[in-house]
């Protein structure tokens, strides 16, 4: 594996672990936050809201009752002896009709009748278990109280009783009178929160029966005998409020319980799931998707770059910086590819070492940077004579080599002349002087048991022989070394 890829692979894991981490990290916090608030705040708000709906409609109903319990009407006929129940009938009906409520009674503490809109319906005794209401409450030292009773008129209906105490006007109990409404303004309550809320709502009494829910409730008619509430029917039923979660069939429910004291009842609200917290997941997702994004934009420009940074560094590696030309580290790695690819196609090649005549003589008289544009200005000069298929690499100073595959000694010959004859017209322009120099070759063509070193030892053997037979020439040497022409 390349240290490119190595990078990469890092790079990658570290910006996929890092997002990852942080969404995560994000994800898990949000989620813990709105499970404290749903069970810290949300659920008990919603138990107050609901408890408050209860108390404002009630306080009408309370309003009536005082009204009665005061009604001079009322006291006056039942110390008058009650001789005519017809009077207070038509008075309780009076009363149920302009309020609306579910019935309106009075019982008198001398007879102990029970009066209704519809007459005198019975007579209540402390042994009765329906008639218990009255006797604690006559002896109880609330001027009112609420509560949810079997309607005497009709043992089959439950009603929300609002009691009142009657006294004379030397201040003795003489009765309890008051109004019922039906549960279905609590029952609508409850419908009304679950649609607007999603939650489950329902009431418990002391002993943990659930006595009032929605057309909708599944859950068990006793909190005990549920699988996962019956853990903590006790704390419920011991607390005023409390709240808790359990997991239910893989998801979280939370339970927020209170005690709503006017009806002795336990409100208990719950939430299995919440909308918010689908939306802190649908988050999670598009972070994780926006986490992948990215780290493919940073791995593509990355690799864009470490591509471009790898390529400028085999060029500075394999490129003169003067010339632009291959150096001999490029030379290294082409030559062998290049000599076998000849013998496996058994195609000739050749080589051709040049070196500059008199430039010792240029960087002498006008500096090494002048020596190094007349360089620069041969360089280009080589190029553009040589195909695209050779090889040219600065091979020294002022030497340079040529490979030149499927070319035979002959054709390196004539290509070295070509070369040594453009060096020699070519001039360059320094002010008013024109600066020049000659160009020396040896030539040597690939024998069958030659080397990388011996082939460019034979053609440096035959520029040798160039220089020392006087320069600006191309000398040539075959595969027996020491035979030059």
């Amino acid at each position: 594996m390349t240290k490119k890829y190595q990078i990469l692979i890092v790079l990658a894991l570290i910006l996929f672990t890092a997002f990852i981490g942080t969404s995560l990290v994000s994800y898990f916090a949000a989620h813990d936050s709105l499970a404290q608030e749903i069970e810290e705040s949300t659920l008990p708000l919603t138990g107050d809201n609901i408890y408050s709906e209860i108390q404002r409609d009630l306080l009408r109903p309370i309003f009536i009752s005082s009204l009665m319990a005061h009604d001079t009407f009322l006291r006056d006929w039942a110390l008058d002896g009650e001789q005519d129940s017809t009077p207070v009938t038509r008075y309780l009906k009076e009363i149920q009709q302009r309020y609306d409520t579910e019935t309106s009674f009075f019982v008198s503490d001398r007879t102990r009748l029970y009066y209704h809109p519809k007459g005198a319906i019975k007579e209540v005794n402390k042994h009765d278990p329906q008639d218990a209401w009255y006797f604690n409450f006559k002896h109880s030292v609330e001027p009112y109280e609420i509560n949810i009773d079997r309607d005497t008129a009709d043992p089959s209906r439950l009603t929300v009783f609002i009691n009142y105490k009657v006294y004379d006007y030397s201040g003795n109990f003489i009765g309890a009178t008051g109004v019922g409404l039906s549960t279905s303004m609590v029952k609508q309550l409850i419908d009304d929160y679950q649609l607007r809320f999603n939650r489950e709502i329902y009431f418990v009494n002391r002993f943990g029966t659930v006595t009032m829910h929605s057309d909708a409730y599944t859950g068990a008619e006793q909190i005990r005998n549920s699988p996962n509430l019956g853990l903590y029917a006790t704390r419920i039923l011991t607390s005023p409020s409390t709240a808790f979660n359990f997991e239910r069939d893989g998801e979280t429910v939370y339970v927020n319980s209170r005690l709503v004291p006017e009806f002795n009842w336990y409100l208990i609200v719950e939430q299995t799931n919440s909308p918010t917290n689908e939306k802190i997941f649908h988050t999670l997702l598009l972070n994780l998707a926006g986490a992948a994004v990215i780290t493919l934009v940073v791995l593509s420009l990355a690799w864009v770059t470490i591509s471009r940074f790898q390529r400028r560094l085999e060029t500075l590696a394999h490129t003169d910086k003067l010339t632009g030309l291959a150096n001999r580290q490029m030379l290294d790695r082409m030559l062998p590819q290049q000599i076998a690819r000849a013998r496996r196609n058994q195609e000739p090649l050749s080589c051709v070492i040049a070196d500059l005549d008199g430039f010792k003589q240029v960087n002498d008289t006008y500096g090494h940077p002048t020596g190094d544009l007349l360089i620069r200005s041969i360089a280009r000069l080589f190029t553009s004579i040589t195909r695209t298929s050779d090889l040219i690499c600065r091979w020294g100073g002022d030497e340079f080599l040529f490979i030149l595959p499927n070319s035979d000694q002959a054709q390196a010959r004539r290509f070295a002349e070509k070369l040594r004859r453009a060096v020699e017209s070519h001039q360059l322009q320094l002010k008013d002087q024109l600066i020049g120099v000659s160009l020396s070759l040896g030539v040597a063509e690939l024998g069958q048991q030659d080397t990388q070193e011996e082939l460019i030892q034979r053609a440096d053997h035959a520029l040798l022989t160039a220089k020392n037979d006087g320069r600006n020439r191309v000398s040539e040497q075959t595969e027996e070394v020491g035979c030059s022409v």
